[in-house]
């Protein structure tokens, strides 16, 4: 398992922390809802997550050995700030919301593990988000040859080693792990949003989304499939059609090229009709 190690993050608050250079990816994303929601306070989530932060730095300083560390702070992210899953009825977007999260100590398997991420690596842990199979976790990596895997949502922990005998053979039948890493983190965010904005019919904060990420990787033809898709809903359907059209020229074998190229053949006979 490829291991990856990690800056310590400058102590310095929001601003200090949110700069030109390479901002914690927890920053961004609280940062990014006041993207699409500008009347949101950001204020209460960032006064807790500095608190959070600040019990962080005293907890490392009583206690030094890493693996007692990374126990005491898992009982205390889970048992003591009682983060957790929802078990209420509460809608997607704001379980994807880390400012929610923060506040109301409830979120998704995806906000529970950034916010684990970040403050393990605020306690100099070596930890990184995971992707196994579609399932989000958080690794944490005790040496180039064993660690621990977390699942965010209810804190169950997996103890794993690499024997020194282990071939490329054996090596791949394990299960892949995907690390992802700062910039990754910050378009899965952005992109679990837009799903649970596009479920909701929030199709201008998706919007948001689809165009912050854009901003991330350019002219992506899947994220121009999705902005037109959403510019149909929203009643621009000349740049709805120009960016399905685009879509459709750029990925010409999709297995949905069907529907999208019905999709444009509607726009243009309702144009016609329109005009």
């Amino acid at each position: 398992m490829t291991t990856f190690g990690f800056d310590e993050h400058d102590d310095s608050y929001i601003d200090d922390a949110y700069d030109d250079f390479t901002p914690a990816a927890i920053y961004r994303c609280i940062k990014a809802e006041s993207k699409w929601d500008p009347q949101l306070d950001l204020t209460a989530a960032f006064d807790v997550l500095a608190d959070f932060e600040k019990q962080i730095n005293a907890l490392c300083i009583v206690v030094t050995d890493s693996h007692e560390r990374l126990d005491k702070l898992l009982d205390t992210f889970y048992s003591t700030w009682l983060f957790s899953a929802s078990s209420l009825k509460v809608p997607e977007h704001k379980l994807n919301s880390l400012s929610y999260t923060l506040t109301m100590r409830s979120g998704s398997p995806t906000t529970l593990a950034i916010l684990l991420c970040h403050f393990l690596q605020q306690a100099n842990l070596d930890a990184s988000m995971s992707l196994n199979q579609g399932d989000i976790g958080v690794h944490i990596a005790m040496s180039d040859e064993e660690g621990y895997l977390v699942e965010p949502s209810s804190g169950q922990q997996s103890w794993y080693i690499i024997p020194e005998n282990a071939d490329e053979a054996e090596g791949q039948e394990q299960e892949p792990l995907e690390l992802i890493f700062d910039d990754e983190v910050y378009k899965l965010f952005l992109a679990q949003q837009k799903w649970s904005f596009i479920s909701e019919n929030k199709f201008g904060h998706a919007l948001t989304c689809v165009e912050m990420l854009m901003e991330l990787i350019g002219d992506d033809p899947y994220e121009r499939r999705d902005r037109g898709y959403l510019l149909n809903q929203l009643d621009c359907p000349k740049m709805a059609r120009d960016d399905l059209q685009f879509f459709v020229d750029e990925c010409p074998d999709d297995p949905a090229i069907e529907i999208i190229q019905h999709q444009i053949e509607e726009l243009e006979d309702n144009n016609k009709t329109h005009h």
